[in-house]
């Protein structure tokens, strides 16, 4: 797998450690997150077996696309308190609702980047893979460095040029931590979420430091 670009211990060390000291921050932060992101769904299901008027069911669609707003809102503050982590930097629960004016870089290098691993799973499933992987750190390129799109997408590439193995393996240990997360009835969610989270946002600041060194 030639040199290692980056110690997946000392980022999942990290990580634990982080969540360890700042828990209850991100309990707050993850039980916000979990009523945003869940609770008005259930509302508007409870409504899916009732016929409502045509004013009524429009404000449910328009409610829909404001909440997909919040929910891509929350995922940008999100990036932003994960970093702010990473670089011993003051942060707040606020946060979370901060990032509003990296909204529509954020949207279309999403779509680009979907668009972008779809196709290769199209040609052939290998491709696919290594593009999901290599380009996975756009947002966080966008946060930290106000970038467009496109340009979030290249510097995640040239960032992550020989890192694919260690990327996949990073990939790998947070889905089996978040999995055990699962099995400890759930609760375990809030120590493997932001555990795997951080060490995924001090992996990044590696790799940028060891682009620009």
């Amino acid at each position: 797998m030639g040199t290692p670009t980056f110690s997946i211990s000392e980022a999942l060390h990290f990580g634990w450690r982080t969540t360890r000291a700042h828990f209850w921050f991100f309990a707050q932060v993850i039980i916000i997150i979990t009523l945003v992101s869940y609770g008005p769904g259930l509302i508007m299901q409870s409504f899916d077996r009732i016929e409502l008027p045509t004013v009524v069911t429009l404000f449910f669609f328009l409610a829909g696309i404001v909440l997909w707003v919040i929910q891509l809102l929350i995922s940008i503050g999100l990036t932003r308190i994960v970093l702010g982590f990473v670089d011993s930097r003051k942060t707040d629960i606020a946060e979370l609702f901060s990032g509003a004016r990296f909204l529509v870089n954020y949207v279309l290098a999403t779509f680009a980047y979907a668009l972008a691993v779809a196709a290769g799973f199209v040609l052939l499933v290998v491709p696919g893979v290594i593009l999901m992987v290599r380009l996975q750190l756009f947002s966080y390129v966008i946060i930290d460095k106000d970038q467009g799109p496109i340009e979030s997408l290249k510097e995640s590439w040239k960032m992550t040029r020989g890192a694919f193995w260690h990327l996949a393996l990073l990939w790998l240990a947070m889905l089996g931590i978040n999995i055990l997360g699962v099995i400890a009835l759930g609760i375990g969610l809030l120590w493997s979420i932001p555990t795997t989270m951080l060490a995924a946002g001090w992996v990044y600041r590696r790799l940028s430091q060891r682009m620009h060194a």
